[in-house]
């Protein structure tokens, strides 16, 4: 009897396979697909000072988040949204020091002090209330033992830490609030008014106020202010760096993200944040423990610029910060793994793209349209096996269809990436569609832009850079050559286009940080190139980039 050999059937791609969420948070594979790096290892190693996550949206943040979540034993977690602080804009005081212009840096930082303190403590005690009351009594005792009388500054820490102690467990809302209001007492018993007379108090000279009132009102407010338990929160941080987050092994992280969402109104978050980094900074004493949030670039400028019209010193945080970026190779590592998970290894990154006619392969056709990082690389991919109808492997014409809906969501995640930094950016790149590649500046008119410099409703459509731009033109008789570098250097930023300087050069787009052009660089000569993710969303002519 004849054995029938058995064809083995080939595997084929079907629209149900996906290579991971371009989202940390959704990302079911994470974990078994992670790649380990330089910055997580800065990040998980309690010594050193790198703490701050730095980087665009979809390159990684949330993901070394997530993984050191789920691999450290100690880990707490602040969500930004869930702590409600959206009170501290309505609060009577808090607009009253406002109008008086008072700095209230100080404010936020004690109230982040409050808050990681309280969190680390939680993380340290967890739910044995009676624990945490067992070493507030033996510090007691410990404390009059070693000097034989006692010490002021160390018993009202303790103190502090007492009376908080049965409010340990309220979330941190109702903590903040608490501290507002002592705030709140103090100042209206120093100016001896009541609350309900705020509203009649003059502020300006204009309204009635006289300048020795304003004088005496700003300095009571600074007071009060510069005494909210700032002694204490020292004291009690000097404690738990000698007494609980020492050098034994143990290691505790507090992490932060989602800093960018709506999670309190805008005219104040920058403060928050900027003050929250201050905070961090001192926070690094501790031995056995880091916080670690992740800021996304746009979002890092828009609180540098706080931070440099404060006065704050830009440069002392620079030892904290983590930048993201990811080369070439790692790309092709990263979907390996992935593809190869989710196919059960029947595909890897070598058989799974076609080659080209110039021997590129497709992944590296892919690659050229990304700006280098995990979440482009995958959703380009993602959107690939759903149109490959259930080929083998992924054939050019599968690839360039593709292109199309991912060019077009690249584009639409750029302009929410840049909306609050300068609004509505459509009519900022609309003078690209169907235009030639490799154009200069020179080739730009003033026609190009006149939706964008004089069109209808520009206050409520554009903000930041973009709208002081508009009201130079407008108002300011700046000529259009040099509103236009301005321009232009905005979107190099946002990595809609690159700059080429001259003819020795190649074409620098934002994420070669070794070649990172500057306002400076742009002239009349400089050749200008769309980004290739956009290619296809903005209709480019690329005849003479490829000439």
């Amino acid at each position: 009897m004849k054995q029938v050999k058995q064809e083995q059937k080939k595997f084929k791609l079907n629209k149900n396979i996906v290579i991971g969420s371009p989202d940390a948070e959704t990302d079911r594979i994470l974990m078994d697909v992670f790649m380990e790096s330089d910055a997580l290892l800065s990040l998980l190693d309690i010594s050193n000072q790198r703490s701050i996550i730095i980087g665009r949206t979809g390159s990684g943040k949330s993901a070394l988040l997530k993984y050191i979540e789920l691999a450290e034993d100690k880990v707490g977690r602040i969500e930004p949204e869930a702590m409600s602080l959206r009170f501290l804009c309505n609060s009577t005081i808090l607009s009253y020091f406002r109008e008086l212009g008072i700095n209230l840096n100080f404010f936020y930082k004690v109230l982040w002090k409050h808050v990681f303190m309280v969190e680390l403590l939680k993380l340290y005690f967890g739910d044995d209330i009676f624990k945490k009351q067992n070493w507030l009594d033996t510090l007691s005792e410990k404390f009059s033992m070693r000097t034989g009388k006692t010490n002021p500054r160390k018993e009202r820490a303790l103190d502090y830490l007492k009376r908080w102690s049965k409010d340990f467990w309220l979330d941190t809302e109702k903590r903040v609030k608490e501290l507002e209001n002592i705030i709140e007492q103090r100042f209206l018993s120093e100016a001896g008014i009541q609350l309900g007379d705020l509203a009649s108090v003059k502020i300006s000279d204009e309204e009635g106020g006289t300048e020795k009132s304003i004088t005496e009102y700003k300095y009571k407010a600074e007071k009060v202010i510069s005494e909210s338990q700032a002694e204490e929160l020292f004291e009690i941080i000097k404690i738990m760096k000698e007494e609980l987050f020492v050098n034994n092994g143990k290691r505790f992280f507090i992490l932060i993200d989602d800093l960018d969402k709506e999670w309190i109104p805008t005219e104040i978050r920058y403060e928050l944040i900027s003050a929250m980094i201050e905070v961090i900074k001192d926070f690094k004493a501790f031995e056995g423990a880091k916080i670690i949030i992740a800021l996304r670039d746009n979002l890092y400028q828009m609180v540098l610029a706080g931070i440099k019209h404060k006065g704050g010193q830009r440069e002392k945080f620079k030892p904290l910060y983590v930048n993201l970026d990811w080369t070439k190779e790692e790309l092709e590592e990263l979907v390996a793994k992935r593809l190869e998970l989710v196919t059960d290894k029947n595909l890897n990154i070598k058989n799974a793209f076609e080659k080209q006619y110039n021997n590129q392969s497709g992944f590296e056709y892919m690659l050229e349209r990304t700006f280098l990082r995990p979440r482009d690389v995958i959703s380009f991919v993602n959107t690939a096996i759903e149109n490959i109808n259930n080929k083998a492997f992924f054939t050019l014409d599968v690839i360039k269809k593709a292109e199309i809906y991912y060019s077009l969501d690249r584009l639409q995640a750029i302009e929410d990436e840049w909306s609050e930094n300068y609004g509505d950016i459509k009519d900022m790149y609309s003078f690209l569609v169907g235009r030639y590649n490799g154009f200069r500046l020179r080739n730009l008119k003033e026609d190009d832009f006149i939706d964008l410099l004089i069109g209808e409703n520009n206050e409520r459509k554009f903000k930041g850079d973009i709208l002081s731009l508009i009201k130079k033109y407008k108002f300011e008789d700046v000529k259009f050559n040099v509103i236009v570098k301005e321009i232009i250097f905005i979107l190099y930023q946002m990595g809609i286009i690159g700059i080429k300087k001259g003819p020795t050069f190649p074409t620098y787009f934002y994420y070669n940080r070794e070649n990172e052009i500057t306002l400076n660089d742009l002239n009349n000569d400089c050749k200008i190139y769309v980004h290739k993710a956009f290619n296809s969303s903005l209709k480019i002519n690329t005849k003479e980039l490829e000439e």
